[in-house]
């Protein structure tokens, strides 16, 4: 009798990952995926794998089309008694940094290799992070050899499941990659150049000295530089530093520090009277203290000046020299009233709009150092009135300019003068007529001025009194405004026009001054003294 014995097959390991190659050979395949196996063992990757064209969105021009291909690392396992697979370094390191998709495929096989299903690890995010921190690792311990050096995954955490079939697959690969190879390629090139730099790519440790707890105070609210003695600076990635190589950084002589912030304020600046203020837009810092129990010092920043504020003191300072700065009208008028005030020693200083300190409200009783102390305050009266000249006159001026521009500014300071001041300081002088002059003598001054890239034309009713002086009989006594407007181009005409629109004879321009005759009779001119 002859009796036949089923006998149980132990399939060995190289039998396994062929099993495995042949059903996802034949998966890619049902799929219409074109599958194109590795001939070389040492690349990383096992097969390349292509999209067809067709799964390519067809709404895009076809010179901007893009296929879609991705590598893959195929293993097979028998059973789930071990969920984790290993790859040596220098393996992850070919897939995983390549621009293409990087995928490893799990294939589960039951004892007899029939497959049960798979997973898709997909190397980018967190996975591809995962690969990089290890291989940063290798290199600052020195273990370069990464041929001999593993990493595991645990495919059922960090991979997705998929059934054992074509379909499956299809949605997997579909779901992982997406349908716009070009967005993917810049993505993972992005990863692969700023994972693990999410806090910054350098550090560096440097020698420094101090000369007391001022200059700390200064240095580490960045007015002042630090000076290292010695420098040495690394490249950090997932906090793992490695020395930087190179000369990148020999040159370095100084550092900026950038102090902790507490956010924005508003900086208001008041004088005694009922006058106007001063508003700037600033943001506040604070340095740590150097010594306990020393309190903290802030750093309050605005854009002409910074204002550092003790325990004990207010401190004042410009960021650059006044002299060396460009701005706008408005700017210069906001910052000289803001000096101005400051330099009287009775103005106080607010620091509002700040949810971490409240307000704060400081009186300015300390004198002010710098230049043109003594001119300031006409500088900002004269700004002022010129800004009120311009808004009346349907004007804005935008453009830049230095202070020394107000020192070639005699048309436009006589302007404001006459036109906004309750008390002009400007005075007309002139000698006799030549013809009797009528009562009450009046006149019409015109001009034009200019500011940096606003023009004005202007013209005021003058007054005229006899004095006691027997070169220049006629003074003026006040002023009276009649018109604004932009800049004419026919100044003279204008003048006419508006001494015969006011009833006026006498006229006065910055050349002369003429009496208008009566019809037939000639013209008299004279020079005029203001």
């Amino acid at each position: 009798m002859n009796t036949d014995h089923t006998m149980a097959i132990e399939l060995e390991p190289e039998g396994i990952g062929h099993i495995g190659e042949t059903q996802f050979a034949a998966l890619c395949a049902r799929a219409g995926l074109h599958c194109n196996k590795s001939s070389v063992d040492v690349m990383g990757w096992d097969f390349i794998v292509e999209f067809p064209v067709s799964w390519v969105v067809q709404t895009v021009p076809l010179d901007q089309r893009q296929t879609t291909s991705f590598k893959v690392q195929l293993k097979s396992t028998l059973g789930l008694a071990n969920s984790r697979i290993k790859l040596t370094l220098s393996a992850i390191d070919r897939l995983a940094k390549n621009p293409l998709p990087a995928l490893i495929v799990v294939l589960r096989l039951n004892a007899d290799g029939v497959l049960l299903g798979g997973y898709l690890v997909h190397l980018i995010g967190e996975k591809l992070a995962r690969v990089l921190r290890r291989l940063r690792q290798a290199e600052a311990d020195q273990a370069r050899e990464i041929n001999h050096t593993t990493i595991s995954f645990d495919y059922t955490k960090d991979g997705v499941f998929f059934e054992p079939t074509a379909h499956a697959l299809l949605n997997a690969l579909e779901a992982a990659l997406g349908k716009n190879p070009g967005a993917y390629t810049i993505e993972k090139q992005r990863q692969l150049a700023e994972l693990g730099y999410e806090g910054g790519q350098f550090e560096g440790e440097a020698l420094i000295k101090f000369e007391g707890p001022e200059h700390f105070s200064r240095v580490m609210l960045g007015l002042e530089p630090l000076k290292p003695y010695r420098i040495q600076v690394f490249d950090s990635r997932f906090g793992i530093r490695l020395p930087l190589n190179g000369t990148l950084f020999d040159d370095i002589e100084e550092l900026y520090l950038s102090p902790p912030t507490i956010g924005n304020c508003e900086i208001s600046i008041r004088g005694a009277a009922f006058g106007q203020a001063a508003r700037f837009d600033g943001e506040i810092f604070i340095a740590p203290a150097m010594v306990e129990p020393r309190e903290p010092e802030f750093l309050i920043r605005a854009a002409d000046f910074i204002i550092r504020l003790t325990p004990t003191a207010l401190k004042f300072e410009s960021v650059v020299s006044i002299d060396e700065m460009e701005r706008s009208l408005d700017e210069w008028a906001e910052l000289l009233r803001a000096l101005t005030l400051l330099a009287s020693g009775k103005s106080t200083l607010t620091i509002a709009r700040n949810d971490r300190i409240g307000s704060i409200t400081l009186p300015v009783n300390q004198p002010v150092s710098g230049p043109y102390l003594k001119e300031l305050p006409y500088f900002s009266e004269f700004l002022d009135g010129w800004l009120q000249l311009l808004k009346k006159a349907g004007l804005r001026s935008t453009a830049k300019f230095k202070l020394d521009a107000l020192w070639e500014t005699n048309e436009a300071c006589l302007a404001v003068d006459v036109l906004v001041n309750p008390k002009p300081v400007a005075r007309f002088e002139f000698q006799a007529l030549g013809i009797d002059p009528w009562r009450p003598l009046e006149g019409l001054y015109y001009n034009n001025a200019s500011l940096a890239d606003a023009s004005i034309t202007f013209s005021v009713k003058v007054y005229f009194e006899l004095s006691d002086d027997l070169v220049w009989r006629y003074r003026s006594s006040h002023f009276e405004a009649l018109d604004l407007r932009p800049k004419v181009d026919d100044l003279e005409q204008y003048g006419v026009d508006q001494a015969t629109a006011c009833g006026l004879r006498l006229l006065i321009d910055p050349k002369k001054l003429a009496v208008v005759p009566p019809r037939d009779a000639p013209e008299t001119s004279s020079t005029p003294r203001h």
